[in-house]
């Protein structure tokens, strides 16, 4: 794990403490996962996010669809981070932008 990883763990929903936005910090974290294999496959249930137990619950979505757009074939009209940015926005991941082709 390197250390932007480890000092987002350290100070769960306070990445500016680490020098990086929200934004920032939910795609490390996001690829962190991918890159380790915590994120096993694409139910909720399956996805270990206890190191975001900090967080609120739709910014928790946004990072596991992140991570899922990232690491798995999604129909997109958008890049993955330009979904996640909207998600931060608004609260909600763009399914009309981004989502698994399965319709999931």
């Amino acid at each position: 794990m390197d250390t932007e990883t480890d000092c987002i763990q350290r100070h769960p929903g306070l990445p500016e403490a680490c020098g990086l936005t929200t934004s920032e910090a939910a795609a490390i974290m996001a690829a962190s996962v991918g890159a380790t294999g915590t994120h096993v496959g694409s139910g909720a249930e399956e996805y270990d996010d206890a190191h975001n137990t900090n967080v609120l619950d739709w910014k928790r979505r946004c990072i596991r669809l992140y991570g899922d757009c990232q690491t798995q074939d999604w129909i997109r009209k958008k890049r993955c981070f330009a979904c996640f940015e909207d998600c931060t926005g608004q609260h909600e991941w763009p399914l009309d932008q981004c989502r698994p082709k399965d319709g999931r």
